[in-house]
């Protein structure tokens, strides 16, 4: 019973300590891990026109960790705090959430933190100036072992490695034109695509074995979170 309270003990700690870290970062790593980085090409918010909505779901997959810190940033828009920190979004999405995220302006009439139904923990506005603002979304995963080899950037929990990276996570959007109540789908490259971990070169590998000659059969990766 001891050694089961420990246990316990240490998970709570772990989770405490994750979320500590979430909290305390206030703007995106600047990583090109390919495992921490999802982008989209495209985003705008127009005055009385137009804005852009992002959907982040924890689908609780069996490589995924049940805590995966996030930030989300808008690349080339002038915001309202118009610095690092005011250009992003952190937050922690817990397996079977779905966390929203608003890029619109300022002054937009009912998306806004006066409106009770964008206040909640698991809704978040990054407001522009009010003027035109077109640009991107860049998002990465706050991780607390973002400097590990790929194959060691896991939690072990039973016998079942557990990721905190962006393929763990379905992400989506949508740049919406009100006038129309139309608009069109944003493509997200780096995330949902971890269905195997497959790889089966060393654990401390980033291309695989053998990719010293030209027509070896190269080993991918461990954990290199695709099909």
């Amino acid at each position: 019973m001891k050694q089961f309270n420990k246990i316990i003990l240490l998970m709570l700690f772990g989770f405490a300590v994750f979320t500590q870290s979430v909290q305390a970062q206030t703007q995106a790593d600047a990583t090109r891990f390919s495992s921490r980085l999802a982008v989209s090409p495209y985003a705008q918010a127009v005055p009385n026109d137009s804005y852009t909505f992002i959907g982040i779901s924890h689908p609780s997959l069996d490589s995924a960790l049940t805590q995966i810190g996030v930030a989300l940033e808008v690349i080339n828009m002038t915001t309202t705090v118009n610095n690092a920190a005011g250009r992003v979004q952190i937050f922690t999405v817990d397996a079977g959430e779905t966390h929203r995220v608003f890029v619109v302006n300022q002054s937009h009439a009912t998306i806004n933190n006066l409106n009770s139904s964008f206040t909640d923990s698991r809704t978040h506005l990054i407001n522009t100036v009010d003027s035109a603002q077109f640009g991107s979304i860049r998002i990465t995963t706050v991780s607390e072992r973002p400097g590990l080899a790929a194959g060691l950037r896991d939690v072990t929990v039973g016998t079942t490695k557990k990721f905190d990276n962006l393929a763990q996570l379905n992400i989506w959007g949508i740049v919406f034109v009100e006038a129309s109540g139309t608009g069109f789908a944003m493509e997200f490259i780096g995330d949902a695509s971890d269905s195997t971990l497959g790889g089966a070169a060393n654990a401390n590998s980033t291309l695989g074995e053998g990719t010293s000659c030209l027509g070896c059969n190269a080993l991918p990766r461990p954990a290199r979170g695709i099909n």
